[in-house]
């Protein structure tokens, strides 16, 4: 329900949404929960269950691109045989998993999330989010969530890539996906240094696709892509295929992160 909901477009011309269909769905979804949107500007829409100044620690923002890319021009998600959905997914896939978790007040109350734009250009909005956040006086770790072409072919339920983190945090990850009991994969930042901490048969030795983890590292913030694995073109309007087995373990992957930290 949630992923018919918010499978329409949102464009934005790197500056700001001229097209909000999809964040007018998050918001009206939102309506009712525990979440209330506290910055509304430019290029995201940030999400919290109080103020940032009442919220104690360290800030943990998920972050999920809602810019259709302009090859786009309808949104879909339909059943495809009895293993599979279709649809253009990226990325209101993730959109719609981490409102399922959002709605499900599934997350601790020092988690925040953005929904941002540009990120099939230049990842404008992850940088207006980082510099919002750093400008109200937060420190902040960052969860970037997409999908991916790696991992389909080993039949993953999903992926950790681009790893801009400490090895402790990385670590931490590491033992989830292995405490999660599925088939993931790793693929590194660089395949020429992957952290001892991941299994030589779960890693890809192929550098990740650049996503909006890029732009938080190039800002100074510690983060890493979770993603879930789909095979097709992304950036057409014929859609691409996700396996539904891997839709749960992702969002209970993304849930013992949050809890974790």
């Amino acid at each position: 329900k949630i992923l018919n909901e918010v499978s329409v477009l949102n464009y934005d011309n790197g500056k700001k949404f001229i097209n909000t269909d999809r964040l007018d769905a998050i918001s009206r979804l939102l309506w009712n929960s525990s979440y209330r949107r506290i910055n509304a500007q430019g290029l995201f829409h940030l999400y919290a269950k109080a103020p940032l100044g009442d919220i104690r620690g360290e800030i943990l923002l998920i972050s999920s691109h809602v810019d259709c890319h302009k090859n786009i021009t309808r949104c879909f998600a339909q059943e495809y045989g009895s293993d599979c959905l279709k649809g253009t997914f990226d990325n209101v896939l993730t959109n719609a998993i981490v409102l399922q978790l959002m709605l499900e007040d599934s997350l601790k109350a020092n988690v925040v999330v953005a929904f941002t734009g540009d990120e099939e250009e230049d990842s404008n909005g992850a940088i207006k989010v980082t510099r919002y956040l750093k400008r109200v006086g937060r420190n902040f770790r960052a969860v970037v969530l997409d999908v991916t072409d790696m991992g389909w072919s080993e039949a993953c339920t999903f992926t950790v890539e681009n790893d801009f983190c400490s090895s402790f945090w990385l670590e931490r990850i590491i033992r989830c996906a292995m405490e999660s009991g599925q088939d993931w994969k790793f693929v590194p930042s660089d395949p020429a240094h992957v952290p001892m901490a991941v299994p030589l048969e779960n890693i890809i030795r192929q550098e990740a696709e650049p996503d909006e983890s890029w732009e938080y590292d190039e800002q100074g913030v510690e983060c890493f892509s979770l993603c879930i694995p789909t095979a097709g073109e992304m950036h057409s309007d014929n859609g691409i295929l996700v396996r539904r087995n891997a839709l749960e373990p992702y969002m209970k992957m993304l849930r013992k992160i949050c809890l974790v930290q």
